[in-house]
């Protein structure tokens, strides 16, 4: 039986991964930073922690892997990194990531060559500056990509700084456009050789950078569909409510929606993510009553808030694949969202959803009126969400990627 290392210095959807490959019987270890344990530090913190850090905390543990599954590298320097990001020093705290998962991952190389696995997953992020340790060895290097190429994104960002004169856009994803960042992504792109990715934007991405399509597999992520269901008998009369989830910034293209929504004292917009008081975004719409700032929202309170609505936009200038998107669908919400959201893979227009570019406000408009004036459209469409949702099931998704990585073992071997 072949055995796999997979690991993340955070979380992302890396517990379903290893989950994957534990029913398969393939998991040799789970390496992370923070996760719930006993006598790690976790676990201490968890003792202390209130409110939303609380259940934050308590997410970090998979039910499904055993204690001695995993393997913790760089704890504490990742629980100063949950505190960094809760200040308004962006600059600094991102840079104390880098740092972070580069010293993660240099433990990881050393400790894959004492175990020598068949196979080692890991995630974007500094690993690339670091595989060179393993040459030489017979262990296959499969990266899980979350979301689009560092270069690809600069492009879409810089043309929306053009089109809009946003100059934000850059200050608060500077590392975009550092010169040593993209040139650590591409010489360790080289050293890759597969890639699993959950959209098609983001193979256009590698592909974009020399990347041949033989070593990129798309296994689109899931949605807990026993989670987050329909509410029955739901009433979709009264104010169009329509629901953003997510943080509150520029990437996410929510400047867009807002630009419309101010002009749409008719429709109201319930937006759950994290934000700052002193975020333009915020400011600028905080008075309009129409648009309601919810704040983080934890997963055990969204599966009502989607309900609440009904009809969930994502005008995202560049995802993986949004997965609240998916948990949207799995809710019975019909979705309009851009084509650089990888979920829009699973919208086919006009049958559970719509999908636009990301710069094109008209069209985005001209959809949330289409839902406005047909009510019965919307609980049609929401029925084709949910079965569109029921075939992107986790289970679904351990299936696809455990296939798709012993693939990659077998034909590497070959």
């Amino acid at each position: 039986m072949k055995k796999v290392i997979v690991a993340h210095p955070g979380k992302q959807h890396s517990f379903q991964l290893a989950t994957a490959l534990a029913k398969a019987g393939m998991l040799d270890k789970y390496v992370t930073t923070v996760y719930l344990k006993p006598r790690s530090l976790t676990s201490i913190l968890l003792k202390f922690a209130k409110g939303d850090l609380r259940k934050k905390i308590s997410t970090r543990r998979c039910e499904f892997l055993k204690d001695n599954d995993v393997q913790i590298f760089n704890e504490l320097g990742v629980i100063i990194t949950l505190f960094l990001n809760r200040l308004p020093f962006h600059k600094f705290s991102e840079y104390w990531n880098l740092f972070i998962e580069s010293s993660f991952y240099k433990k990881l190389m050393k400790y894959v060559l004492k175990r020598a696995p068949d196979a080692i997953v890991i995630y974007n992020g500094y690993a690339k500056k670091h595989l060179d340790m393993l040459s030489g060895m017979h262990i296959v290097k499969i990266m899980d990509v979350s979301i689009a190429q560092r270069d690809y994104l600069r492009e879409v960002l810089q043309h929306e700084i053009d089109e809009t004169g946003i100059t934000q856009i850059k200050k608060d994803h500077f590392s975009y456009w550092n010169e040593t960042m993209i040139s650590n992504d591409r010489e360790g792109c080289n050293n890759i050789d597969y890639f699993l990715v959950p959209s098609q934007f983001v193979k256009k991405s590698l592909l974009a950078e020399g990347i041949k399509a033989w070593q990129i597999k798309i296994v689109p992520y899931g949605v807990n569909v026993n989670q987050f269901i329909p509410k029955p008998n739901k009433n979709y009369g009264g104010r169009l409510k329509l629901l953003y989830v997510g943080s509150v910034s520029y990437r996410k293209g929510l400047h867009r929606l807002l630009n419309i929504i101010a002009k749409k004292s008719d429709i109201d917009l319930f937006i759950a993510g994290g934000y700052s008081a002193s975020s333009d975004l915020f400011i600028k719409h905080k008075d309009f009553k129409n648009i309601h700032f919810l704040g983080f929202v934890t997963r055990d309170k969204l599966n009502a808030l989607y309900n609440d609505c009904h009809v969930f936009v994502l005008p995202s200038l560049c995802e993986g694949m949004a997965m609240v998107g998916l948990e949207a669908m799995a809710a019975g919400l019909p979705i309009i969202c851009t084509k650089n959201t990888g979920v829009n893979d699973a919208v086919v227009d006009g049958v559970n959803g719509y999908v636009y570019d990301y710069n094109d406000e008209v069209a985005l408009l001209q959809y949330i009126n289409i839902f406005k004036k047909d009510r019965n459209k919307i609980s049609r469409m929401a029925v084709e969400a949910r079965i569109t949702a029921l075939q992107y099931s986790w289970e679904h998704y351990h299936e696809r990627v455990a296939k798709a990585i012993e693939e990659c073992i077998n034909e590497k071997i070959v």
